[in-house]
C-alpha cells in the first residue's frame, strides 16, 4: 500500500491566497478559473479469472468531470473535482480533501480486449471491468514464397 506524505504548504497551492489578519490564517480561495494541482484518487487493480477489475475512489465527482482513455496494455483515469465555496473568508482548522484535476495512468497486467470495457460509477467508487483477450489461441501462419523463389512475381 502506498503511502502519500503532503507537505502543509501543498494544501494551498490551488490559486489561493493566505493572508495574516489579526494573527489567523484567513483562507480564500481564486475566482475558480483553474485548477493546477495535480492529485491521485486510491485505486486497487486486482485480477479475476476472465477480467481485470480497476476500482478508483473519486468521491463528490459527477460522471461528466471523469474521463477513462484506453490503448494497448494502458488506462488513463482522469477528472476534475471542484470545490463551491459560498462564502468568500474562511478560518479553516483542518484542509484535507483534495480538489483539483487528476490523472493516473495504470499498466495492466494482461492485454484486454478494449471494445468490452465497461465503467460504473456509484457511491463515489468508479469501477472499470476490462475483458481479457485470450492469448493462447494458437494460429496458423501462412509461409508465403519470395518474389525471387516465385520468378519475380
Amino acid at each position: 500500500m502506498k503511502k502519500k506524505i503532503r507537505p502543509e504548504f501543498k494544501i494551498f497551492k490551488v490559486e489561493t491566497e493566505i493572508k495574516r489578519d489579526n494573527e489567523e490564517v484567513i483562507y480564500k480561495r481564486g475566482n475558480g478559473s483553474g485548477f493546477n494541482v495535480f492529485w491521485e484518487p486510491a485505486m486497487d487493480v486486482y485480477e479475476k479469472d476472465k477480467e481485470v477489475v480497476v476500482e478508483a475512489e473519486v468521491p463528490g465527482i459527477p460522471v461528466e468531470h471523469l474521463q477513462i482513455v484506453q490503448w494497448g496494455n494502458r488506462l488513463e483515469i482522469s477528472g476534475v473535482k471542484k470545490e463551491e465555496l459560498k462564502a468568500k473568508k474562511f478560518k479553516f482548522h483542518r484542509l484535507e480533501r483534495e480538489m483539483g484535476f487528476f490523472c493516473k495512468e495504470i499498466v495492466l497486467p494482461v492485454p484486454i480486449r478494449p471494445e468490452k470495457t465497461v465503467a460504473v460509477l456509484e457511491n463515489g467508487v468508479l469501477t472499470i471491468r476490462l475483458k481479457k483477450a485470450s492469448v493462447n489461441k494458437e494460429i496458423e501462419v501462412k509461409i508465403r514464397k519470395s518474389k525471387e523463389e516465385n520468378g519475380g512475381k
